[in-house]
């Protein structure tokens, strides 16, 4: 079952008792899969592994990345874990609705997922602007504030309740974090070869947009294909008058 979970990412965790916390939290619900993103600790702190309590080999099999866009070039769906409310326009789910569709995601064989932000700071638009889906966990309204490591335990709980009732199986493919970012890449210098957006802010900016906008439609490698297709077309066609 280890290849059909979820990844947990932990981008810009100050705390290193957290991560202790996080992996602790991840193999009682019988997940093993870490990717840390620009931690502001060693991932040798001493502090680590002792609140791990047992899970250091979710500890010592962490894999390390100094961006989000690298450590998500693999993954198919992407959920970000996130309180506060956005501008963009994105799914909202509680953990059971986000579990619920992740398992659906995994049955089909993709690769998910969820992102959690800094204990403080939380994720930014650009970071979201990757996610297909966003996962807050209800609060009090009067005091919001829930601990990094306890957020990742409540969703991994429900991904434990998930399993327990259902089995997984293989099925259908969503393009790869990797595959989208190579398409926004392309689609970007499409735009500056144009000239239809003039300025860089503006142009970042619609970009953003434009990222949010497929992010939300869950494509696949055959329709990334197709969109390849038709922007090589009208490069083609603009190149030729």
């Amino acid at each position: 079952m280890k290849n059909y979970q979820p990844v947990i990412l932990l981008k810009d965790t100050q705390i290193p008792e957290n991560l202790g916390f996080t992996a602790r939290s991840m193999l009682n619900c019988g997940l093993e899969k870490l990717r840390v993103i620009n931690p502001k600790f060693s991932l040798n702190d001493e502090k680590i592994i002792p609140l791990s309590a047992g899970a250091s080999k979710v500890i010592k099999n962490i894999k390390l990345y100094d961006s989000v866009a690298k450590s998500i070039a693999d993954i198919n769906f992407l959920v970000a874990c996130t309180a506060r409310k956005r501008t963009l326009t994105k799914i909202v789910q509680n953990p059971k609705e986000s579990i619920d569709e992740i398992f659906r995601k995994i049955n089909e064989n993709n690769k998910v997922g969820i992102l959690f932000g800094a204990e403080q700071s939380g994720l930014t638009n650009d970071d979201l602007s990757l996610c297909n889906r966003i996962l807050t966990i209800e609060t009090n309204p009067k005091f919001k504030s829930i601990n990094l490591s306890h957020s990742v335990i409540i969703v991994c709980y429900e991904w434990l309740r998930k399993i327990k009732i259902k089995k997984i199986k293989k099925k259908h493919i969503l393009a790869s974090k990797d595959e989208l970012n190579f398409f926004y890449d392309s689609l970007e210098n499409l735009i500056k070869l144009s000239g239809f957006i003039k300025t860089k802010e503006r142009r970042e900016n619609i970009l953003l947009k434009i990222k949010n906008i497929f992010s939300r439609i869950d494509l696949d490698k055959n329709e990334i294909d197709i969109l390849f297709g038709i922007m090589k077309s009208l490069f083609n066609a603009n190149n030729s008058k």
